[in-house]
């Protein structure tokens, strides 16, 4: 279960690299989370998996 300031694992597919963020709003359809002060907004892909879209490039994260 999603709750927030919850500390989460952001990799993105392009470049690799992981992060860690805190998630900051949650909706229905997934969550927003936070990379110091940069906001992606993910969106459920699979169960678990929650994929977003920020300056070009993919994250995903993995409940």
């Amino acid at each position: 279960m999603l709750t927030l300031d919850q500390k989460v694992t952001v990799v993105c597919t392009d470049t690799d690299v992981t992060a860690p963020g805190k998630i900051i709003r949650i909706r229905p359809d997934g969550f927003d989370v936070a990379l110091g002060d940069l906001i992606i907004k993910l969106y459920r892909h699979k169960p678990n998996v929650y994929v977003g879209n920020q300056s070009g490039m993919e994250f995903v994260v993995r409940t």
